[in-house]
């Protein structure tokens, strides 16, 4: 089978590996879609797992199955991390923070024909027979925007930094909100889709979600904010990079400073709710839908910020 494998410093090549062997209790994948992630973009980040399969935003059909809830031929969404629901941070629905979710992965990843599923894994698994496999493979991303929304609480006046795929989710979820994009091509494709693109102006929200993990990009939302706003970090910054405002100025405005990390089953749930109602299309956020040869040419341009997003789509 082919896949893509994530190298050092932002490069990709597509290469050949054994199928993956079934897992006791767990399934073997055909993979029909999966999307690029803007933190597979993170050279910082992925470098440190380097080399390193690429792909997690993904659905496909059972070609093995060793559980009778995913029979061979059912289309199915799995996350990457499943949670084990017993332990005391399962129990507060923390679920990013248990160990099992660290420790559970798709094998080799989902950007390759075929990927495998251990029973752990599963716990974050359902089928999604009644979905399209690009609308499916949003599931993943989705679910995080609605945590991110979720973990904002009351929000008031509020704005998005970002008019990326998940900025763009953001927007969809949130229409009344403000849009804030300095790319042209961006500002074009948010107001296509009826988002409302705004110029900033200073202390004018409640609510400001930072999608980009830029040192400008958060910036620019804690002035955004009016005093006890709350700033939601989509993304992280590059390790060392402080942040860019003072916490003497933080505390007496009385920021709220709120990060959201990826997303638990109770999000995913949502977001799939939220497809099947044709809330959101894969046209909407997915500028760029390629076959898996073309991804390290396409990997670059997303990286520049020459395309919107990118999805691989399999045959």
């Amino acid at each position: 089978m082919r896949l893509a494998e994530y190298i050092t410093g932002g490069s990709i090549r597509i290469v050949a590996r054994e199928w993956p062997s079934l897992p006791p209790g767990g399934l073997i994948v055909k993979t029909e879609a999966c999307g690029l992630c803007s933190g597979e973009l993170m050279a910082w980040y992925l470098d440190r797992k380097a080399p390193h399969v690429l792909g997690h935003e993904v659905a496909g059909i059972v070609e093995q199955s060793d559980d009778p809830r995913f029979p061979v031929g059912s289309r199915v969404f799995t996350h990457h991390h499943a949670p084990c629901f017993k332990c005391e941070d399962c129990r507060r629905g923390a679920f990013v923070h248990c160990g099992q979710w660290k420790r559970t992965k798709l094998e080799p990843g989902g950007m390759s024909e075929y990927f495998a599923v251990s029973a752990e894994g599963l716990n974050d698994a359902f089928r999604v027979d009644g979905l399209r496999s690009v609308d499916a493979a949003l599931i993943e991303p989705l679910a995080c925007v609605l945590k991110s929304v979720g973990r904002a609480g009351s929000r008031g006046a509020t704005a998005i930094i970002g008019a990326g795929a998940l900025g763009l989710m953001h927007g969809l979820l949130l229409p009344d909100a403000h849009l804030i994009e300095r790319d042209s091509g961006r500002r074009a494709w948010a107001r296509q889709h009826r988002l409302k693109v705004v110029e900033p102006k200073e202390e004018a929200y409640d609510t400001v979600f930072v999608c980009p993990g830029s040192g400008d990009a958060v910036q620019l939302g804690f002035e955004l904010l009016r005093p006890d706003g709350t700033l939601i970090l989509f993304a992280p910054m590059p390790p060392g990079e402080p942040f860019p405002f003072s916490q003497e100025l933080a505390y007496f405005k009385e920021i709220k400073i709120i990060p959201t990390y990826s997303c638990g089953p109770e999000d995913t749930r949502a977001a799939y709710e939220l497809l099947v109602q044709g809330a959101i299309r894969a046209e909407q956020v997915v500028s760029d839908f390629v076959k898996l040869d073309s991804l390290p040419e396409t990997y670059q341009q997303m990286r520049d910020g020459a395309i919107l997003k990118a999805m691989v789509v399999f045959d």
